[in-house]
């Protein structure tokens, strides 16, 4: 499984409740998605590829350009890839007492 975090702002930067990385997925036939929540708010701003979302009784699709917005405690990561790769920045909030982001560079 090959994934790529790259921390664009966060507790390095100065950043105290925000944190923002850069996913790529180069191969998302070898990426299964997780479900997980947390206290965090969380958006996906997508710049490459495209997926089906489901959580929270909602399906999105999205593609570049197009924001998918995860609200704080909603299970998620239900996701079928629609292209064989992705790209997406992560925006997310940092809460006090919640599991740290993925990337790991937000406290």
């Amino acid at each position: 499984m090959s994934i790529d975090y790259h921390s664009l702002v966060g507790i390095e930067d100065g950043a105290k409740r925000l944190h923002i990385h850069l996913t790529e997925i180069p191969d998302t036939a070898s990426h299964p998605p997780y479900q997980h929540e947390h206290k965090a708010e969380e958006a996906f701003y997508l710049l490459e590829g495209s997926a089906e979302y489901r959580f929270d009784g909602k399906k999105i699709t999205a593609g570049p350009g197009e924001v998918v917005f995860i609200p704080s405690g909603v299970r998620h990561a239900e996701i079928t890839y629609h292209t064989p790769s992705m790209k997406y920045l992560t925006i997310r909030t940092v809460e006090l007492d919640d599991e740290p982001c993925c990337c790991g560079k937000d406290r």
